[in-house]
């Protein structure tokens, strides 16, 4: 059965706001399916009025929510070691549980949690189990999953430069919760800036846990968020991986993309994103038949 595509929201570049216009275009070049970015690096609380507004609009155009990536805040962090800070992360997190859930999506992404202090990732890690273990039942009784995403190290400004706790971290969290509630999110392009050793330990972990992708390309040392096939030839490699993974046959492939870090006009750069979709959906049911 040939996946649907989806892309994300913030494609043109701009996570803010409401882009009424560009999925308006992302239907129109083919895709199907959205993964709703918009605000994920903010505490921006959605309100009901905002929700049904995104519903509207979508059913309108005849796509569907695959996902939501959401935030853990900036001052609403699920992982902070300050209490309030916590558990204002965990309201956050249920305003896009909710939103996800209204919205018919099935997966929630989140980052986990990164700190510039390596003196603070034990209770930093500590209180995200804290907060995942308090937002089970809220995610479980509104038919939600959530799937925590690998990241990748930034060597301009060392923002993330823990990787392998990063790797660490998401499965210290998969070993304590069920597939059913928790599971994994494979951004190719992260493990595309660090190499293969961030490859073994992110198939490692997809061939256990997979159930989402962030489908996206990179070359050099910031996060281009290109489309498949842009600069990389380890396509097979990835889609053979997601193969024998448990990611479902029927579930969108999500296209994690950019179109200004790639220099396109939007509307041409949807163009070419969905063709190479589809030649990875091809790579994909090629290795699902070998």
């Amino acid at each position: 059965m040939t996946q649907p595509l989806c892309i994300n929201s913030s494609y043109c570049g701009t996570p803010e706001g409401y882009p009424l216009n560009a999925l308006t275009d992302a239907k129109r070049a083919g895709f199907s399916h959205v993964m709703w970015a918009h605000h994920w690096n903010t505490d921006f609380i959605y309100t009901e009025p905002e929700i049904q507004a995104v519903a509207s609009h979508l059913q309108t155009l005849g796509m569907a929510v695959e996902d939501i990536h959401g935030s853990i805040g900036v001052e609403k962090s699920i992982y902070s070691p300050v209490e309030y800070e916590r558990l204002a992360g965990v309201e956050l997190v249920k305003n896009r549980i909710e939103m996800t859930s209204i919205l018919d999506g099935e997966f929630l992404v989140l980052h986990p949690c990164i700190v510039h202090d390596e003196k603070l990732l034990p209770v930093c890690r500590e209180q995200g189990l804290r907060s995942l273990m308090e937002l089970e039942s809220f995610a479980l009784s509104r038919g939600v999953r959530i799937a925590l995403e690998n990241l990748f190290r930034n060597s301009r400004t060392k923002e993330f430069d823990t990787v392998l706790e990063n790797y660490d971290t998401i499965e210290y969290y998969l070993e304590r919760f069920e597939s059913s509630y928790l599971g994994f999110c494979w951004d190719t392009g992260h493990c595309i800036l660090l190499g293969d050793e961030s490859f073994k330990r992110a198939e490692r972990i997809a061939l256990e846990r997979l159930c989402m992708v962030h489908l996206t390309d990179n070359q050099g040392d910031y996060d281009r968020h290109s489309p498949p096939f842009t600069w990389s030839g380890i396509w097979e490699r990835i889609a053979e991986v997601i193969a024998s993974s448990p990611y479902r046959r029927d579930k969108p492939f999500t296209l994690e993309v950019n179109a200004k870090n790639n220099g396109n006009d939007h509307r041409t750069f949807l163009s070419e994103v969905h063709e190479k979709g589809l030649r990875f959906i091809e790579l994909f049911e090629r290795c699902c038949a070998q």
